[in-house]
């Protein structure tokens, strides 16, 4: 692109931002009511799910939530939409009282709905929300049939944006890597809301966040393919790879233009990493790895329940890293705002569908076009998060091979980058028969000595049989853990069961990782303890506010990449220490980059010592120069968190 061009699409930018493209937060005060049940409305603030309201706890009926717009007659001209990141589980919006769209049988996934028509624009422009968390029959998870809370609501946040005659639906970007030499280029896959248009002027911008430096800039007339996506493959360059680790994230700013300038801009962010099932391994960007990780809960802090503030998924996912959690898995799809706190941090993610525990067997017609759209539009939604590995299609369900196999097609038509599988409960008996097996990865929801009633040293026969069915494939384990009171023994078995399942794990070199479950006690409609908001499952190693337990403590032992083997003086004045360290090579199993210690000094100075590549199986002694009388010290990893502390 040359100069004069760029000054030229700059100045449209400039002088249309302000009017043409514009995010509105509608987060805050709203008017909340339950017909029948309430008096009359009451200012609740949004996010907000009125199952941890007094009375309602255990309410799954009709709700409404109404405001005024911050519309104004500036608008004019201009499109509106109405943009909500998740509703439970049906959402009936109108506009001044009229119709402007349907969210039904979907109460995770995102959706918005363009309003322009509805307004007045003249500062009265009301929205009113009917939701509706009725267990139900055409919804997935269906009836019952699912195991945390059931809070309805508007849960996440709300917006409007407003934009000129082209409006951008979604922007995906598919990295590909030359490992040789870690250069990349980023393919586009762009569409408008706007299906009829076949040729748009965009402008890309890609920077590093680290750095801020500019990877690509351009303005291109592009033209659509006959499916109506605009496709556009830029280089970027030598590039920062993402990875648990080293969670390195770049930035696009893609604009569109129209013929009266900017029309609409999309700014996310994206990783250059892959992550494949190939050769009995889970593939970490070329690098064979074997993870250990565990699942969290949303929603189990009843001062809260499912409408979380940032702040508080960032203190979930920050104990989880503190736990050396490198992969999870959740039951239904997660918030916007996770999936970036999970790319920030570097936890990989695998988001379900709410398929769980049934119904079994092939699905009747309402509800595979349930799980069908579900599914659709959880990729279209979640597509460049980096932290995101895999799409679950169902959880602890039989016989439905069918119907996973006709959800992972439609999948595919949107992504073919990522693994597609199916959680199992009962692979240890159907064997070649489990819907698991049917898909990209087998798991294993394994729960020998517990749910299934059987002595704990069967778990290693399971395995043994297991083996020859897998064919060379890899196995996941995709749950463990205790529940109480359910299964009796407290903290004492927690830490006994868990120390005896991972060890057997570890020792079979055909399991690929594990997710342990889980992080804290959570809130569930099925809680054998408690009441109304309080209603939990005694299944974590924190409680429901993340407090800590015994057992915390030694899953963060067990899932450390390294451990300190011995530590003796360096010489005769006895001041220098030498740290012998050794790099684990079972689960967890992958190779230590940038990793270094660092500790205070004999005289409080700080030290820092960079620790070479360690391969795992590694054993690697630093000489620790003048170090404190108590031999105080930690590891690092390259973004600066903290591995061990000794």
């Amino acid at each position: 692109m040359n100069r004069t061009a760029l000054i030229v699409v700059l100045s449209l930018f400039v002088s249309g931002l302000a009017t043409a493209q514009e995010s509105i937060s509608l987060d805050g005060e709203w008017d909340f009511s339950v017909p029948g049940r309430m008096d009359g409305p009451v200012k609740v603030t949004v996010p907000h799910t009125y199952n941890v309201m007094d009375g309602l706890e255990d309410y799954a009926g009709r709700a409404v939530y109404s405001r005024v717009l911050p519309v104004s007659e500036a608008m004019k001209g201009k499109q509106v939409r109405i943009c909500f990141n998740a509703v439970y589980h049906d959402a009936r919006v109108y506009i001044n009282g009229i119709p402007a769209g349907e969210h039904l049988d979907a109460g995770y996934t995102p959706f918005s709905f363009n309003i322009t028509d509805h307004l007045r624009f003249d500062g009265s422009d009301e929205v009113r929300v009917d939701c509706d968390n009725s267990f139900s029959k055409t919804n997935l998870p269906c009836d019952h049939m699912f195991d945390w809370a059931n809070d309805g609501g508007i849960y996440r946040s709300v917006s409007l944006h407003t934009s000129g005659a082209l409006s951008i639906r979604y922007s995906h970007v598919t990295p590909q890597i030359d490992l040789s030499d870690s250069t990349a280029t980023a393919c586009f896959a762009i569409r408008l809301y706007e299906q009829k248009v076949r040729k748009a002027r965009f402008e890309l911008r890609i920077t590093e966040n680290a750095t801020g430096r500019e990877v690509f800039g351009c303005s291109e007339m592009l033209k659509s393919g006959a499916d109506g996506i605009f496709r556009y493959s830029v280089p970027c360059g030598k590039v920062r790879l993402w990875h648990f680790d080293d969670p390195n994230l770049y930035t696009f700013e893609l604009r569109i233009f129209d013929k009266s300038g900017l029309s609409d801009v999309r700014r996310e962010s994206f990783g250059f990493r892959t992550f494949t099932v190939e050769g009995g391994h889970f593939v970490l960007t070329g690098e064979p790895v074997r993870l250990p990780g565990l699942e969290n809960m949303p929603g189990s802090n009843p001062a809260f329940g499912m409408a979380e503030s940032p702040e508080y998924m960032l203190k979930t996912l920050k104990r989880m890293k503190d736990l050396g959690c490198t992969i999870t898995r959740y039951h239904w799809v997660q918030d916007d705002e996770r999936l970036h706190i999970a790319d920030s941090l570097g936890i990989l993610v695998q988001e379900e569908i709410s398929w769980w525990g049934g119904p079994s067997g092939p699905l009747d017609p309402a509800l595979r076009e349930t799980a069908l759209r579900q599914g659709a539009e959880m990729v279209e939604a979640h597509y460049n998060h980096p932290s995101v590995w895999a799409w679950g299609m169902s959880n602890e369900v039989a016989d439905n091979t069918e119907d996973i196999l006709l959800m992972r097609d439609v999948v595919r038509t949107m992504d073919t980058t990522r693994v597609v599988d199916a959680i199992s409960n009962g692979l240890h008996y159907r064997h070649e028969s489990d819907p698991a097996m049917a898909l990209d990865l087998p798991t294993w929801n394994e729960y020998t000595d517990t749910w299934y009633g059987r002595p704990r040293e069967q778990l290693a026969i399971f395995l043994e049989e297991l083996r020859p069915v897998l064919s060379g494939r890899p196995l996941f384990i995709t749950e463990y853990g205790l529940c109480e009171p359910a299964h009796t023994g407290g903290e004492v078995r927690r830490m006994d069961d868990m120390l005896y399942h991972i060890k057997e794990w570890q020792s079979h070199p055909e399991i690929c990782g594990y997710i342990y479950f889980c992080l804290e006690d959570y809130r569930t409609h099925m809680g054998e303890e408690g009441l109304g908001r309080n209603r939990i499952r005694r299944h974590g190693v924190c409680s429901k506010t993340l407090e800590p337990k015994s057992s915390y403590y030694l899953l963060q032992g067990i899932m450390c990449p390294l451990q300190v083997i011995d530590i003796k003086p360096a010489g005769d004045a006895g001041t220098d220490m030498k740290i012998k360290l050794r790099i684990k090579d079972s689960i967890p199993s992958y190779i230590l980059r940038g990793y270094h210690v660092s500790y205070a000094d004999a005289s409080g100075k700080s030290v820092k010592i960079d620790l070479p590549d360690l391969a795992p199986g590694t054993e690697y002694t630093i000489i620790a120069p003048a170090i404190n009388e108590s031999y105080n010290f930690e590891v690092c990893r390259a973004d600066g968190s903290r591995v061990l502390s000794y």
